[in-house]
């Protein structure tokens, strides 16, 4: 008894652990890419305007995990290209930029492979306008959130794998031309549907 106790021991338990101990605290960095879109509250609308999405989402984060619930990450994420036509002529373009940091709590599964989570935190949202048509300012504070799963076989040793949705919520003043037929400030949400590849130190 004692000798399958051991055998045991040495062929599923500790390799369990020393894989838990593998993928527990460290650093990562992480390159994502994926799809995007923008919600401005009606702000278009009221203005007469169309709004159009030339591109989707790219995304850069790195953080620090510092045991199998808690990770503290930042993150830079492009949204791709927001482009407002009015009577047929394009009357302001924009580039929207999130910086954050955030929280993520997750929970690791199937022998610290498999690991569903959740993001909260803050940091800044870029507009980065071409025209300063639709609003008064062009950087404000952002609530960022978001859920996802990450995916690390043991066997890839620290690559891992990110399907993930991602956004950015904030308020912004309009400008005196929008507030002449609209709201004198707008909520915008900015969020990204992606799938991310990282690294694990």
């Amino acid at each position: 008894m004692k000798h399958i106790f051991l055998t045991f021991f040495l062929v599923v338990v500790l390799p369990l652990s020393l894989d838990a101990r593998r993928n527990g605290e460290g650093f990562f960095i992480g390159l994502g890419s994926g799809g995007s879109h923008y919600y401005d509250n009606g702000l278009s609308s009221d203005f007469g305007a169309s709004k159009d999405d030339i591109s989707g989402t790219l995304k850069y984060y790195m953080g620090y995990k510092y045991d199998h619930e808690i990770t503290l990450e930042g993150s830079v994420t492009s949204y791709g290209i927001y482009e407002f036509r009015k009577d047929g002529e394009q009357i302001e373009r924009l580039e929207p930029l999130s910086f954050s940091i955030a929280l993520n709590y997750g929970t690791d599964l199937v022998h610290n492979q498999l690991r569903p989570f959740v993001i909260l935190g803050g940091g800044g949202l870029w507009l980065k306008p071409s025209e300063n048509t639709l609003y008064s300012e062009e950087i404000f504070f952002s609530l960022h959130y978001g859920a996802g799963l990450l995916l690390t076989p043991r066997f890839l040793h620290g690559l891992g794998f990110r399907m993930a949705y991602e956004g950015d919520w904030s308020r912004f003043n309009s400008s005196s031309a929008v507030k002449a037929v609209g709201k004198s400030a707008y909520d915008n949400t900015f969020g990204s549907l992606y799938l991310g590849i990282q690294y694990k130190f």
